[in-house]
């Protein structure tokens, strides 16, 4: 499991569902989104979404999905990547752009899931 926030996640977690219905259009990724219960929040404040990922094409999924995501963005956010063991990531709109980033990013997501 991993889990994404968005930062800054503004105006009324219009990102956060933005990213969500992104995600949801993958194959590989279509089942395994969720949001947190409304209320619940991370120790930072925001309101993760959860996503179930078990293997490394998956995690490629993953990663590439959120950076073409980014890309398509008009303002300046940064999505945090998480897994419970404490490794995370983050992934901004400048990162998005520079395939060698995303290309690390991916490397990085599918050793953290493998």
């Amino acid at each position: 499991m991993i889990t994404l926030s968005v930062h800054p996640d503004l105006p009324s977690a219009d990102a956060r569902r933005s990213l969500a219905s992104w995600l949801r259009a993958e194959d590989r990724l279509r089942d395994g989104v969720t949001s947190t219960p409304v209320g619940a929040t991370s120790a930072d404040g925001t309101h993760p979404l959860r996503v179930a990922v078990d293997d490394a094409g998956a995690a490629m999924v993953l990663v590439q999905a959120i950076a073409g995501w980014l890309i398509h963005r008009r303002e300046d956010v940064t999505v945090r990547l998480a897994r419970p063991d404490g490794w995370t990531a983050d992934v901004d709109v400048r990162q998005a752009r520079d395939m060698d980033q995303v290309t690390a990013l991916i490397e990085a997501a599918v050793r953290a899931v493998t």
